[in-house]
């Protein structure tokens, strides 16, 4: 069941490697570095929706608003951790933010791809 949740974040995270590889490969290594650590933080983002989904699988309630509650703090959590996780990208990753923000939005893109073509909610 677990692996079975797991596997859009895993072929996400499969599918960002090979692209920070294919752009070390053809470009320069901080554009793959940028691009890697932007995807990093799409995956981290989607680790944290598995890890809630998990979490809320496991202490279920039947409350409308203690259910909603739960996904508010979801959501505000994992908005804050994608903008901190990039802000600090963009201090530490300054020559290249646009192959940041190339990364993180191919990382959400391949996790809707993967979802979709896995069937798979996460």
């Amino acid at each position: 069941m677990l692996l079975a949740v797991r596997r859009p974040l895993l072929l996400q995270a499969g599918a960002l490697g090979l692209l920070a590889l294919a752009v070390g490969g053809f470009g320069d290594m901080g554009i793959a570095l940028a691009v890697a650590y932007g995807g990093a933080v799409s995956v981290l983002n989607t680790a944290l929706l598995w890890w809630r989904w998990y979490r809320g699988a496991q202490d279920f309630h039947c409350d409308g608003g203690r259910h909603l509650r739960s996904f508010y703090r979801s959501a505000m959590e994992r908005f804050f951790v994608v903008v901190i996780m990039l802000a600090a990208g963009f201090v530490w990753i300054g020559d290249h933010p646009v192959a940041l923000l190339a990364g993180f939005m191919f990382g959400q893109a391949a996790w809707i791809a993967a979802s979709l073509a896995l069937r798979e909610r996460t």
